[in-house]
């Protein structure tokens, strides 16, 4: 993979770039010393679920722009599995630096197909894609109620009408902080859409959002 790092690396604002694969693995590990492999999880997790629900709303991202305050990153899903992340200065030229990653994608792809890992990163899994049947199914847990399992897939279908991709990632996180402390309950719900409406900067999105959940407030 060294002539794929060369030819990113040569790029105006580029810090580093790896592939980090479906199965927790590094096969590029072209990255700047401050990009630790906690970062590695965090970024690729987030990324992975932001691809999964778009696939889900019938889009197909080429490339991802992700702003961070010391850095940028430009992520490209990889057809055999995994995702391509690109480390760079703020303001490159993401264009230019995403141009690049669709070019070489093809050959990233051969090299991924004979080249094992460099190493493990501990990193999360990242999820697969899934039928929209198959992760309303995964909406709750499997202990509560009918009446409270129906509530959160309405919940989390207005967050996905509403914010678009990142809507797994803040329901997800929502979910965890509501059922931390007490059993999940349809007479907690308005804790959990709190819990979700202080995600969500926008006010018209806030408004949005509330009028497709106003059944259950």
């Amino acid at each position: 993979m060294n002539t794929i790092s060369k030819e990113f690396s040569i790029l105006p604002g580029v810090m580093g770039s790896c592939v980090c694969g479906q199965d927790n693995t590094l096969h590029l590990s072209d990255l700047p010393v401050f990009f630790t492999d906690a970062m590695i999880n965090g970024t690729s997790t987030s990324i992975g679920r932001m691809i999964q629900m778009a696939k889900v709303k019938g889009l197909a991202p080429q490339t991802m722009s992700i702003r961070y305050d010391k850095f940028d990153i430009i992520a490209k899903p990889i057809e055999s599995g995994g995702t391509l992340l690109i480390i760079c200065e703020p303001g490159s030229n993401t264009a230019l630096i995403s141009t690049t990653a669709q070019m070489l994608s093809p050959e990233i792809e051969k090299i991924l197909a004979q080249e094992p890992a460099a190493r493990k990163t501990g990193a999360e899994k990242v999820p697969k894609p899934a039928a929209k049947a198959e992760i309303e199914n995964e909406t709750a847990p499997d202990f509560i109620d009918n009446q409270t399992s129906s509530a959160l897939s309405q919940i989390k279908q207005a967050l996905l009408d509403t914010v678009g991709p990142v809507a797994d990632m803040v329901y997800e996180d929502c979910l965890e902080r509501w059922t931390a402390s007490s059993p999940a309950s349809i007479s907690r719900i308005i804790e959990l859409v709190g819990c979700i409406s202080s995600e969500i900067d926008n006010p018209d999105l806030f408004e949005e959002f509330k009028q497709e959940i106003s059944a259950l407030l």
